[in-house]
């Protein structure tokens, strides 16, 4: 159910203004070696289950973050 009153879920839009001059910037980030282990480890898991696949194009794509959870084990995040 939508809880918003005087306002129905028709009614809403999101739009991504992009300025045409403005050119992509691809973000690198460098990980230290346990973190990439981690990682490697989680994406090896994940290929396995069939939960990703590899892309084409993943210049483009969101970086992971590597968490440290309380137990002291690496958690993979990704936006």
């Amino acid at each position: 159910p939508f809880d918003m009153p005087g306002m129905h879920p028709s009614f809403i839009c999101h739009k991504l203004v992009i300025c045409p001059q403005t050119k992509p910037v691809s973000e690198k980030r460098k990980m230290g070696e346990e973190q990439h282990k981690a990682a490697k480890e989680e994406v090896n898991k994940l290929l396995k289950d069939n939960f990703i696949r590899e892309v084409r194009y993943s210049t483009w794509l969101a970086n992971i973050i590597m968490v440290k959870k309380a137990n002291y084990k690496w958690q993979m995040c990704t936006d």
